[in-house]
């Protein structure tokens, strides 16, 4: 009985497993043309009224982002946030430096931002130029985000 328990809840977390990645993906292919799509439905606005266009973008960013954060939810993380608090600042401009090692640090940290009004329609990110060949890569041009090359240690020479 035992083994047919442990076999149970084996496919049973199988079958989460499938239906998270199968989730993702989905929210990928749907999420990210959406966004692209109006973003080029919009581009004449951004060229004759460029504060009208960057607050829908900055909307739509919040958004797509917000199923991106989705990712976390669903994953059953909760998340924490210690330190001072910033509703004091949150208008102003500000420099966050977070030193996230992967890419599966970008839904915690979206996660973290979503929950503060006007942060992510506000938020550049600064990040390697080869991500701008993702499938995220649009939405980052689009966004303008900063894109930089990065140089190996050993390749720089004194």
């Amino acid at each position: 009985m035992h083994i047919l328990c442990r076999i149970i809840n084996n496919i049973v977390t199988l079958l989460k497993c499938v239906a998270r990645t199968a989730f993702v993906i989905l929210n990928n292919v749907y999420c990210i043309p959406t966004y692209v799509v109006w973003m080029m439905l919009l581009f004449p606005v951004k060229i004759y009224q460029p504060q009208v266009y960057w607050r829908i973008e900055g909307l739509f960013f919040h958004w797509l982002l917000a199923m991106v954060s989705m990712w976390t939810w669903s994953a059953g993380y909760d998340i924490i946030e210690q330190g001072d608090d910033i509703q004091k600042i949150i208008s102003e401009k500000t420099l966050v430096i977070a030193n996230h090692q992967s890419t599966g640090d970008v839904p915690i940290l979206m996660t973290t931002f979503n929950a503060k009004p006007n942060v992510l329609p506000n938020l550049m990110w600064i990040m390697d130029r080869v991500f701008k060949f993702t499938n995220f890569g649009i939405v980052s041009v689009l966004h303008q985000d900063f894109f930089i090359s990065s140089v190996s240690a050993n390749k720089v020479s004194l």
